[in-house]
This record gives structure tokens, C-alpha cells and sequence, in this order.
């Protein structure tokens, strides 16, 4: 499952691909969560979805987006899609008493999910990986009766980043359906954190604000952020790559082929520099350049490659072009 909103549905393809490559033998019913996406692009992506053999695509129209722009606003975010997982439990069919959610945009399948996907709830509405982790698990409820009870303000605004990444999740729906949570649960909390403590927040966070700790922790390797990599948190086989990371840009914003990683690793080492900064101020380390390779050799086997890899291709070129003038107008400055 996924959620979505703009105008870049036919990306999804990256991750669909990479999705029925790592499931040959599943058959894989993909929910599609929006609110106003026009019909002949769902359709085109459908009918992608047709040809890989095996995954049926199966569109949900959340109502109400007056809520989730309220969402939205109160979060100071771009979009309100980000929020239409919080009632997936009262749009998918009963008979569907778990799924898995995925990013749409910065993530790739490469290893088998249904270990993932029958991970123990423990009672947890989410199966997730933590957002932090280089700091201790914080055990909590609700926020807001967290903070009457005198939790202080960093401490909230900790858990308003979220206490989960909701890039890779598994949601009980069952205990959604019993516990009759619904949108407007997650509304009040919002205009508290925003009106009460002029806190930002997304969906993660948004959830943790409202459940607290209500999750069972899965292994990294389901969710791995490699950007924040230690050589003692490294993940020699992930089964999710999630390309997220505060200054690492959206995979699709700049095309990484054989030729520009070894341009690029080779700049790095001249220049002794350890990232390419790029424009947006993006920052990609030389690390990170076989995950980028690996996004667009999926990319390329896709419809959206035409579209989008020209220009991503002419940012790249662009990008690494200045990088070596910047470059060399430092070394004749001495």
C-alpha cells in the first residue's frame, strides 16, 4: 500500500518494479491511497501494474480532504497525502487485517517482504522501524496527556519528529477497526501540538504525538536509511532501501549512472572532499552513490525513464559541472 498526491504517480513504477522482482512467485495486491488523482493516470499505472504479472493494483479514494488539508496546515507540510494511512483500516476491505505501507517515492524493494509482513503485532498497531537511532527507545502515550503530567517541551517536540520512520510499516488493522480510531482523533492532537506548542509534524510524527510508543520495532533491514550508516549499524542484506536523510535529495531529482558515479567518486578523492553538495542543497556522499545507481537501473526499465531522466540527467551534468569549476577556482586561489 501507498498514498499519494502531485504529479509524479508514473514514478511509483520504480517502486512496483522493484517490488514484483523481489516477489516472483506472490501475488501482490497494491493499494493505492488518494483523494484526487485524475482517472487516466491511475488507469496508465493499472495497466503497468498488469504487465509486471503480478501485482494488481487496486485504487482507493479516501473522501473528506477538507481533513487532511487541515492536516496538512496544522503540520506545515506539502502535502496531505502523507496523512491518508491513518485510516487505511476504514477504506480496505475487512477481510484485510494487515498490509504493508511503503513511501512512494524514495524507496525500493530489493529482498522478500512477507517475513515483514507476518512480523508479531504484540498488541502494537504498527510494526515499524525506530526514527532515531543513535539515541535509547523512548517509551510513551499520548503526548499530550505526557506533557499535562509535566513532560517537558523538548521532549515533546522530540517525539512530534517521530518516534517511528513510517517509510516501511506494517498497520494493524484489526486493532485500528476495534479501537475505532478515525481521523478526527488525530485532528485534535494536531491543533494542540500546533496551537499549544507551535510544533510541525508529519505523518510519523503526527502518530507518534497521538499513540505514543504503539509499535513493535522491526529490524533495520526492513527500513534501511543508509544515509545514516555507522560502521557498527551497517546492513549487509536490507530488504528495503529508503532513500531518506534531511539534506539527501529524492532519488529521481538527479539521474546516477556507471559513468556519473565514477566521475563523481573520482572528484571526491582529488578534491578530498567526502559528499557532492548539489543544488537545493543536497548532499549526496560517495557512499550513497550505489543506491542512487541501483533507483535509476530500476528506473530505466520502466515508461517514466523517458520522462524523467532527461532532466534529471541535465541536473546531474549541471550539478557536477560546477562542482569542478567551484573546485578548481578554489585550487587556483591557493
Amino acid at each position: 500500500m501507498t498514498s499519494f498526491a502531485g504529479p509524479n504517480l508514473d514514478v511509483t513504477q520504480v517502486l512496483l518494479l522493484s517490488l514484483s522482482e523481489a516477489h516472483p512467485k506472490d501475488d501482490i495486491h497494491f493499494w493505492l491511497l488518494h483523494q484526487n488523482i485524475p482517472a487516466r493516470k491511475i488507469a496508465a499505472l493499472s495497466d503497468f501494474c498488469t504487465k509486471l504479472g503480478n501485482i494488481t493494483l487496486q485504487q482507493v479514494q479516501v473522501p473528506d480532504p477538507a481533513a487532511f488539508d487541515n492536516l496538512k496546515v496544522l503540520g506545515g507540510k506539502p502535502d496531505s497525502a502523507r496523512f491518508l494511512w491513518f485510516v487505511a483500516h476504514q477504506h480496505l476491505p475487512s477481510d484485510v487485517t494487515r498490509v504493508i505501507y511503503l513511501d512512494a517515492l524514495d524507496i525500493v524493494v530489493v529482498d522478500d517482504l512477507v517475513p515483514l509482513l507476518h512480523h508479531p503485532f504484540l498488541g502494537k498497531y504498527l510494526v515499524a522501524c525506530r526514527e532515531a537511532l543513535n539515541i535509547p527507545p523512548l517509551l510513551i502515550g499520548s503526548a499530550q496527556r505526557a506533557h499535562a503530567l509535566g513532560m517537558p517541551k523538548p521532549v515533546i517536540q522530540h517525539v512530534g519528529q517521530g518516534l517511528i520512520n513510517s517509510g516501511a510499516i506494517v498497520l494493524n488493522l484489526d486493532k485500528f477497526r476495534r479501537d475505532k480510531v478515525e481521523i478526527g482523533d488525530y485532528i485534535k492532537v494536531a491543533e494542540w501540538a500546533c496551537n499549544r506548542l507551535n510544533l510541525g509534524f508529519g505523518d510519523q510524527g503526527l502518530f507518534s504525538l497521538t499513540h505514543g510508543s504503539h509499535y513493535t520495532r522491526a529490524h533495520h533491514r526492513y527500513n534501511y536509511r543508509f544515509s545514516y550508516d555507522l560502521p557498527d549499524r551497517s546492513v549487509p542484506h536490507p530488504a528495503v532501501i529508503h532513500y531518506a536523510g534531511r539534506s539527501l535529495p529524492k532519488p529521481m531529482r538527479f539521474a546516477v549512472t556507471t559513468e556519473v558515479e565514477r566521475v563523481a567518486g573520482n572528484h571526491l578523492r582529488q578534491s578530498g572532499g567526502v559528499e557532492l553538495v548539489l543544488p537545493t542543497k543536497g548532499r549526496i556522499r560517495a557512499t550513497h552513490l550505489p543506491y542512487y545507481r541501483l533507483w535509476w537501473d530500476i528506473c530505466a526499465r520502466t515508461p517514466c525513464h523517458a520522462r524523467i531522466a532527461p532532466q534529471a540527467t541535465e541536473r546531474m551534468t549541471n550539478a557536477l559541472a560546477q562542482i569542478a569549476a567551484d573546485y578548481e577556482a578554489q585550487r587556483a586561489k591557493g
